[in-house]
């Protein structure tokens, strides 16, 4: 009998402790918010979509803004914590640069989102400093409790140099993931 309430309250336990999930990144993709012509000076640059590469970017320099734009599918609207996980880049010009995370609406698809299709305006929920060496973690829990329909995008920019990460297409492991704690 002593053996059952042991497995009782073991059970018990479990039942609540808080449940987590790692998500990788659902749709990425690098968004141009710039004038520079592309393909002969014909067409805006920032026109062009970019979703479905193998790397994202984020840049900003004179006449240059891109944005890291990522979609996350989540398992339930409540959350207690949420946390994005930004890989190493595979690229960077610094040793440490500056990131921020900063939410956004969810109209968009990785195939055809573009600086003419995806809206600028976003709010910003965290910022931190990305290494070369081991990526970074910030606390984006307050952009997870307020996502519509399941649903969370960001924008994840450099205050600086220009970053490069794996982007989903590139069939590497090492992507964006949220750690989210229900």
């Amino acid at each position: 009998m002593k053996a059952f309430f042991i497995v009782l309250t073991a059970l018990a336990g479990l039942a609540m402790s808080d449940c987590a999930a790692q998500l990788r990144v659902a749709r990425d993709a690098t968004v141009g918010f710039n004038g520079i012509m592309c393909s002969n000076d014909t067409v805006p640059c920032s026109s062009i979509p970019q979703g479905l590469q193998n790397t994202v970017m984020s840049f900003r320099g004179n006449r240059d803004y891109e944005r890291i734009l990522l979609g996350f599918d989540l398992p339930l609207n409540t959350v207690q914590k949420c946390v994005l996980h930004i890989p190493p880049p595979t690229e960077a010009a610094t040793d440490t640069t500056g990131v921020t995370v900063s939410v956004t609406d969810n109209i968009w698809d990785e195939a055809t989102v573009n600086g003419y299709t995806k809206r600028l305006d976003a709010e910003r929920v965290a910022e931190t400093n990305v290494t070369k060496e081991n990526g970074a973690v910030v606390d984006i829990t307050s952009a997870c409790a307020n996502a519509n329909n399941h649903k969370l995008s960001v924008f994840v920019d450099t205050t600086s140099s220009m970053l490069t990460f794996n982007s989903l297409q590139s069939g590497s492991s090492d992507v964006f993931v949220l750690e989210y704690v229900f």
